[in-house]
């Protein structure tokens, strides 16, 4: 029997005017809105990509771009039965456009989200501090909400400290902060929140406090202790696990990468100009293949331990990007959670099941809950994990599995 036709809008937060051929766009995510369209039309999906310039609030009219011949052309196209929100604002304004487009089409029509999302950092922080297991993984991690809270602090940590926005991404906003005892300089070095590198230095902490004060604004931010989390070079790295639901509504790991920056700076993210590799030849390197293979175990472990809390607090989730990083002696840390998780780390360390699978999953998922009808389906099974290069293909995961939400 032939499969009912699913569309499925992947929602950006702008699509801007190519350069030199008529007519073209530049997309936030060229490559995977390209191998997201390409793959849905051999599930029998309607995919197509539209920011909210592309819908008029007055008639209910979308004119989205679908992928005709390598090309994206725009045309009308129905409302989406599935949203997949891809949004990544640049702007305070932005982001309330991208919310008050999406709350018009839903009165339109009730279209079903595709992907959750979370909270920011300090509410993911609260909630899997609640679990007895990923607490020991999670950095002590403080809100600034006080104006004191910032130099006792940094006294409690010897003069270094590592800040980051709540609600940020991707390297920007971030900050590390260190007291030398020797010249009593105080220094700050980290990413512009156009992810340009810094590095400032001031005599007195009243400077330094001054500059923090103007920098992040009137953005949230949360203080951890600075950890080292660097390679024997110096060269600064993390892990990034992607866990995603797959067409039976499984929790799984679909793979993972190290993404490794340059000695120097503060963030190993690929944005701000690091190197992706896998993580088992990159682990072996410094731990040896045995150590390697456990420490991967207890992430992937941890990894689909962290899906599970987070989705039963915060409702259904298709996919998260969770974020490790390993200290020289092997200690393992649970730095952060994304529910917008990108895949350019598989392409560029060679992954190429990796990159199908994360593409492919979302799209079956979607399908899924197509056929649910808004109905809670309930599947209690086990979640199969797989990573090529880290030998979990055959390893089963049980009790992770949520799909309970409606």
């Amino acid at each position: 029997m032939k499969a009912e036709l699913v569309r499925v809008g992947l929602y950006v937060a702008s699509i801007e005017a190519g350069a030199g051929q008529e007519n073209s766009i530049k997309l936030p995510e060229p490559a995977f809105a390209q191998m997201l369209s390409e793959t849905a039309g051999t599930l029998a999906i309607d995919l197509y990509v539209f920011s909210p310039a592309e819908y008029e609030k007055k008639t209910g009219q979308l004119n989205a771009f679908r992928l005709r011949h390598g090309s994206w052309v725009k045309e009308p196209c129905p409302l989406p039965d599935i949203l997949y929100d891809r949004c990544f604002y640049r702007t305070a304004e932005e982001r309330m456009l991208c919310k008050a487009v999406l709350a018009a089409i839903r009165e339109q029509k009730p279209v079903t989200m595709l992907n959750g999302s979370l909270p920011g950092k300090w509410e993911v922080y609260g909630t899997l501090r609640q679990d007895a297991l990923l607490a020991p993984l999670l950095p002590s991690t403080t809100r600034l909400d006080r104006s004191d809270t910032l130099l006792r602090l940094l006294k409690s940590n010897n003069g270094e400290l590592f800040l980051k926005p709540s609600a940020g991404m991707q390297g920007k906003g971030a900050i590390h902060l260190k007291h030398s005892p020797l010249t009593h300089e105080w220094v700050a070095a980290g990413r512009t929140g156009s992810n340009l590198p810094f590095r400032h230095r001031f005599n007195h902490y009243s400077s330094l406090s001054q500059w923090i004060i103007r920098f992040m604004g009137n953005a949230s931010y949360i203080a951890q202790p600075y950890l080292q989390l660097t390679d024997p070079d110096g060269n600064p790295f993390d892990l990034r696990v992607l866990a995603q639901k797959n067409g039976k509504g499984r929790w799984g790991i679909t793979g993972a990468a190290v993404r490794a920056g340059s000695s120097g700076t503060v963030t190993s993210n690929l944005h701000g100009g690091g190197k992706a590799s896998r993580p088992s030849d990159y682990l072996s390197r410094l731990f040896g293949e045995a150590k390697a293979k456990r420490m991967m175990n207890k992430i992937i472990d941890a990894s689909l331990r962290a899906a599970e809390k987070l989705e039963n607090n915060y409702g259904r989730l298709a996919e998260l990007g969770i974020d490790f990083g390993i200290e020289p002696d092997g200690r393992i840390w649970l730095l952060e959670v994304n529910s917008r998780p990108g895949r350019s780390s598989f392409r560029q360390s060679g992954d190429n099941q990796a990159e199908r699978l994360s593409v492919e999953l979302p799209l079956r998922y979607a399908r899924l809950l197509t056929q649910r009808l808004n109905k809670p389906l309930i599947i209690n099974d086990s979640a199969t994990g797989r990573i090529q290069d880290c030998q979990v293909d055959k390893r089963i995961r049980s009790d992770n599995v949520q799909e309970v939400h409606p």
